[in-house]
């Protein structure tokens, strides 16, 4: 999303907020609670390396901004309300992206520091669609969405197959019933 190619897959190690911190605060009772937001490095690791198996996309490991809206938060200049310029997006995502932001939703930093309170071992994996850093919107035909929506499903089925054990490198099976229309 953010200086990558679109249709890359990104596997998150630390969600970010929106100033490039990486934590979830929430609000409980009349108090702000800091949680951390870092991810299972050993699982993106492994992650990366079940993309190996996989020739048709780039993968990689990045930070993942979450912020609170898709338009304004995420430094859109699409949206219906607009208070900043392009030239302030642009030094906005380029500051993202020196923090290490390679990909940009909503729900990240929450996700992260929920499964970190409750010990569980975490990951993210996204596929980006546009490089933000070029504009705003997507403008690839629908049917390259949604070949690019089934690659996060692919590195995560070989991951599972392998972790069951399930896995032939010699005889990849079929994945079809993972990506019904």
């Amino acid at each position: 999303m953010l200086g990558i190619e679109p249709g890359s897959v990104v596997i998150t190690d630390t969600a970010l907020d929106s100033f490039f911190k990486p934590q979830f605060e929430q609000v409980i009772l009349d108090n702000v609670v800091v949680r951390s937001t870092e991810l299972d490095k050993d699982l993106a690791e492994e992650l990366l390396n079940c993309s190996k198996e996989i020739h048709d996309f780039p993968t990689m490991i990045g930070h993942t901004m979450c912020t609170y809206d898709f338009y304004e938060g995420q430094g859109r200049l699409d949206g219906a309300l607009c208070s900043f310029s392009s030239e302030k997006k642009l030094e906005y995502l380029k500051r993202a992206y020196n923090a290490g932001v390679r990909n940009i939703e909503m729900e990240s930093t929450v996700f992260a520091a929920m499964c970190g309170l409750c010990g569980l071992k975490a990951a993210v994996v996204c596929v980006t669609l546009l490089n933000r850093l070029e504009g705003d919107q997507i403008t690839v035909p629908h049917e390259v969405l949604l070949e690019y929506q089934r690659r996060p499903q692919q590195l995560i089925s070989i991951f599972i197959k392998k972790r069951l054990g399930l896995y032939n490198q010699n005889k990849l099976l079929d994945n079809a019933f993972f990506f019904s229309n």
